[in-house]
């Protein structure tokens, strides 16, 4: 078995995954390499994945968080690099 779906099978990667189908909808994919960075993120923020899976909603709401900003920072990143592609990364701010 391989590291890509070990991740996908387990529990706090489904809850992720339910939370972007549900918020951004299901064309919005989170690889296991970014499932890790919201993992960093909510493990960061003091949320628990026992009270996440015991109905804490304390820890639902930092989840909720942690996905939204990490769907945030990487749109932004997309974005970023599309203007480096564009201007060749000849733009310079003044």
């Amino acid at each position: 078995m391989d590291d890509e779906s070990a991740v996908k099978k387990t529990v706090a990667y489904k809850i992720v995954r339910q939370i972007v189908d549900h918020v951004y909808g299901s064309d919005e994919k989170v690889t296991p390499e970014e499932f890790l960075h919201v993992y960093r993120i909510f493990n960061g923020a003091g949320g628990s994945w026992e009270g996440l899976i015991g109905g804490d909603m304390k820890s639902v709401a930092i989840l909720e968080g942690a996905v939204d900003r990490f769907i945030k920072w990487r749109n932004t990143f997309r974005i970023a690099c599309r203007v480096t592609r564009t201007f060749g990364g000849q733009y310079r701010s003044s």
